[in-house]
Formats: C-alpha cells, structure tokens, sequence
C-alpha cells in the first residue's frame, strides 16, 4: 500500500479541537472526509476519548459528532490510513472503499500512490466477457459489479450491521500491525451465518492479534432516538 499520512503527523490537539475540526470538514466534501479520517484515526491511536474520561472513542464520537456514523468514521479512517489525501480528493472515499473491497476480495495489495492505474476486471451487463479497465475510468456501479464478481458465488454481502463491524476489526487490523504485513481479515457466509477468517499472523505476533481483536470488537454505541 502506498505510504499515507498517519496519526502521529497530525499536530497535537485536545478532544475539543478534535471534535471542532470535524465539524468544520463536514461540508469541504472529499478533502474534509479525509481530513475526518485523519483525525478520527488520531483520536483512536493516541486513545484520546479515554483520556478525557471516556469509556471509548467510538463513544465520544456518537455524542459529539452525531452527523456521521459510526460506520462512516470507520470508512473514512481506514481510507485516510491506506491513501494520500490527493487520491482521496481525486476519487472520493465511496470509490476508494469499494476498490479496498475489490482488492481483498481479488487477493492482491494496492501499492500505487494514485490508484487510477489499477486494472479492473468489470462483467458486462449482457453477460459476455469481462472487460478490463482502469480504476479511474470505472464508474461506481461497475466497481461494485467487479467486487460482486470476485466473491465467491455462493457468499452474500453481510447486513450492514455486521459490515460495520467487521469494518472496525480491520481498521483496528491495520492499527495494530505495521505497514507491509499480509495480515488479512475476510468474510464468507454460510448456512445464514458471516464467518470471519483471519490469515497472515505470524506466530510470534498473537498477543498483538488478540490486543486487535480487543480493540476491534467495541460494539459501536447505540444511539437514542431523535
């Protein structure tokens, strides 16, 4: 994966600088969504929220940052960690989400700064062969065609529900382990249930899988109506 701006270069700031600064990028479209996953990716590696007296940051963000779920901090954390902000502007954090999926669900790693070069191979909708083209020249509906291509037949999509949870243990995934590690999170169904396979973890490194799956476990907070 290209190298990206991670949370130590994000200049020291207080949880209400945190807060102010998101609501700030709220409306700056795709820049701000980045600069969102930034500071959502500071907040939970320095594990400011706790520090401040609460119980988690996914806790902190529910009440203070009401204007995104939980879900989508997730989302745009994990693009801030895996992209430059430039990639991120250029392609929009939708885009960027399902080429991660499509990449996971093809078995390779994304290793360009711009991923536009990326070949994809999209069906057609007439049922004939695959076509081949770059990521920057795909629409959103033909990626989401070429992820549903790359998945096992049989395997459906998990409930959005599930997703943000398995979202989370990925981001907490690629907190925990260092950049380059071919540790790897997927998902299959059966018999009505989504299966989790975790791959990739060298034996010396369990203790840091189960600090992983600790921290990625946090159920998001449940929000009170209205």
């Amino acid at each position: 994966m290209a190298e990206t701006n991670e949370s130590n270069t994000t200049p020291a700031l207080t949880l209400e600088q945190v807060r102010d600064s998101i609501l700030d990028h709220l409306e700056q479209g795709n820049a701000g969504h980045y600069r969102i996953g930034q500071l959502y990716n500071y907040t939970v590696d320095t594990r400011l929220a706790e520090k401040n007296g609460y119980d988690s940051a996914q806790l902190f963000f529910s009440q203070e940052i009401q204007a995104l779920s939980q879900a989508t901090l997730t989302r745009y954390g994990a693009v801030a960690r895996e992209f430059t902000e430039e990639a991120c502007t250029k392609y929009g954090v939708i885009n960027l989400t399902t080429l991660r999926t499509y990449a996971n669900a093809a078995e390779f790693e994304l290793t360009s700064d711009d991923p536009g070069s990326t070949p994809i191979d999209v069906p057609q909708k007439d049922g004939g062969a695959l076509m081949r083209k770059s990521f920057s020249d795909c629409s959103l509906e033909e990626l989401r065609l070429a992820v549903k291509h790359k998945r096992a037949p049989s395997q459906k999509a998990p409930p959005a529900s599930e997703m943000a949870r398995i979202e989370l243990m990925r981001e907490s995934l690629s907190r925990h382990f260092a950049k380059g590690a071919r540790v790897q999170l997927k998902t299959n169904s059966s018999r009505g249930k989504t299966l989790v396979t975790i791959q990739g973890v060298p034996l010396a490194d369990m203790e840091r899988l189960m600090e992983a799956l600790m921290d990625g476990l946090i159920p998001p907070p449940v929000r009170a109506a209205g």
